[in-house]
């Protein structure tokens, strides 16, 4: 009785700290679980309201409590005795529970466990889990997809007109140089087209006759409207393979309308399932656009940074080089402070069209690029382009390799004044060469035109058979910096015989030559003289035979005239004998006329 009396003055408090008594202590033991349960209760489905999330409270002190007292709870009803454990020891025996992210998406492994995991985590969340590897790809059936949302979109924002040419020319489509053409840095590029399923059928191999290198081809995106639904382009398997084919390079583009980076992963996601299936040889590009009406419209600041790395990272991590297609807007004014990063990370695709090329006309050896303080691989030219094999406009582009330097081209003479005769053959060509924008001496693309001296064309075989002077033009046409010329002058005059040579002059000789002269004789045939006669101090010239003369041993003797006696020696001439008449053969004396009968 005085045990129960004592007992009855102690309180129910006092009682159940001694221990003394099992029942009041499991009594209020379920009492406090009553109560905490009730305000835990309470307290979870205001977090479940505000955070639209089953999760765990953020309080794990709070959290190590409840399981604390409902395992005292449990252990107290099945043996009524516990051993007491504080909460503080409950709470450091208990230091595995998995952390939050873990609960909020399995992201502790390579990939995640499923589509509602990722949403449930922050656009910061996301992108550090997928630059960090652990987003994974997102299934094609996770996916919400409408083909219908599949149009051509219109490119929006600014183009411009060249920039003044510093080290380079203005560009010109026609490619007409200056005259003097001073040294230049020119880039080393290669041409090149982005194409989608609105292109239409393309014949790949005149696009390739036409000079284009590399093509960049969509392979789906996502409506601009307010859903913004995915959708794939249907011909993106074939003209990969068709370009390919041919002998052109390709990447592939998604048109993105991505607002949170979950949008970006789903989009990176969509373009892995697509390029998985064909080969690629340049970057995967984020296509990524916008203008009035667009869901996009608003994205800028560390939104839009968010965006391009999860796409690219994705891309990264599955074995692409990742890119982004980006204006002049989206980099200074959209991207803004951020623009620093993510070009220092990613390939850029730069669009910025000059009018001088909304012609159709194709980016040339000399023209000048954009001059900007950011780097870029790819520039988008032009909107408008026109190539074989393609029926539509289309975007033109160029791939930047690298820088060369480039002189002057020259044509180089080695005779600036032709002489020939008419009728004679001559080769315009020979001693021609020309010297290359790179320095190399060549003699193939030389041609030349031939004008008379009222600037009328004549062709070689007109000028070489007719008298006159003449102006050869050559031209060599520079395969970087275009066409430079250089002038001959050429006359044509009357053609002179030649010098016949020794040998030609005997064999052509046909007169007959003079007899030789008998040996002993002087060879001379001197002209006859008169004989000079005085008789009786008159001189009479009688005309006589001429004399010949010869030469015997050297000495010259005249023939005698014959005496009278020689001359009648058949009888008498007439005339008697007088004194002396030697009269060179007549019958006339000295002193007296002898006639004679």
């Amino acid at each position: 009785m005085k045990k129960k009396a004592e007992n009855k003055e102690q309180s129910f408090f006092e009682r159940f700290c001694s221990a003394q008594e099992n029942k009041a202590r499991l009594s209020l033991i379920l009492a406090a679980v009553l109560v905490v349960g009730t305000i835990g209760s309470v307290c979870t489905a205001a977090i479940t309201l505000k955070a639209d999330s089953s999760v765990p409270s953020e309080n794990l002190e709070l959290n190590t409590a409840e399981q604390f007292l409902a395992r005292a709870a449990i252990e107290a009803s099945e043996s009524g005795e516990i051993e007491f454990v504080s909460a503080e020891d409950y709470i450091e025996e208990t230091t595995s529970v998995e952390p939050r992210e873990t609960k909020r998406g399995g992201l502790t492994g390579e990939h995640v466990v499923d589509v509602s995991d990722l949403k449930s985590l922050t656009d910061e969340e996301l992108v550090e889990a997928i630059k960090a590897g652990k987003a994974g790809v997102i299934a094609r059936s996770d996916i919400d997809t409408d083909q219908s949302q599949n149009q051509n979109n219109v490119h929006h924002g600014s183009g411009g007109n060249a920039p003044a040419a510093t080290d380079t020319p203005t560009p010109v489509p026609t490619n007409v140089p200056t005259p003097t053409l001073a040294p230049i840095t020119m880039v080393k590029y290669q041409l090149g087209i982005d194409i989608s399923e609105f292109q239409g059928n393309i014949n790949w191999s005149k696009v390739k006759a036409d000079g284009i290198d590399f093509a960049f081809i969509r392979c789906g995106g996502r409506g601009w409207g307010e859903s913004g639904k995915i959708y794939e382009d249907t011909k993106f398997a074939t003209n990969v393979k068709n370009a390919r084919a041919a002998g052109i390079k390709v990447g592939a583009y998604f048109f993105s309308q991505a607002l949170t980076p979950y949008e970006a992963l789903e989009e990176a996601s969509i373009t892995l399932s697509k390029v998985n299936s064909v080969t690629m040889d340049l970057p995967v590009v984020l296509d990524w656009e916008t203008g009035g009406g667009y869901r996009t419209e608003n994205l800028k600041g560390e939104d839009f940074a968010n965006v391009i790395t999860a796409f690219c990272s994705t891309i990264a991590q599955n074995g692409y080089t990742p890119c982004v297609y980006l204006n002049t807007g989206d980099i200074n004014n959209r991207l803004g402070s951020y623009s620093g990063e993510i070009l220092s990370k990613y390939k850029l695709w730069y669009a910025y069209p000059y009018s001088c090329y909304s012609d159709g006309s194709m980016y040339k050896a000399g023209d000048t690029i954009p001059p900007r303080s950011f780097s870029y691989e790819y520039w988008q030219y032009s909107w408008h382009g026109k190539v074989s094999g393609i029926s539509t406009d289309v975007d033109l582009n160029i791939r930047i390799m690298g820088k060369t330097t480039l002189n002057a081209p020259e044509v180089k003479l080695s005779n600036t004044a032709i002489t020939s005769g008419v009728g004679q053959t001559i080769d315009p060509l020979e001693g021609v060469s020309a010297k290359t924008s790179q320095d190399e001496t060549t003699t193939s693309g030389i041609t030349y035109e031939i004008t008379d001296e009222s600037g009328q064309k004549v062709s070689l075989e007109q000028a070489q058979q007719k008298i006159g002077k003449y102006t050869i033009t050559y031209t060599y046409k520079d395969s970087f910096r275009g066409s430079v010329t250089a002038s001959a002058t050429w006359e044509v005059v009357q053609a002179v015989s030649p010098t016949p040579t020794p040998a030609e002059q005997e064999a052509e000789t046909s007169v007959t030559p003079s007899p030789t002269p008998a040996e002993g004789e002087t060879g001379d045939n001197p002209t006859p003289t008169p004989v000079d006669q005085e008789q009786g101090g008159e001189t009479t010239e009688t005309p006589t035979p001429t004399p010949v003369d010869q030469e015997q041993g050297g000495e010259t003797t005249e023939t005698p005239t014959p005496t009278p006696a020689e001359q009648g020696g058949s009888g008498e001439t007439g005339g008697s004998s007088g004194e002396g008449g030697d009269n060179g053969g007549s019958t006339e004396e000295t002193g007296g006329d002898n006639t004679a009968t």
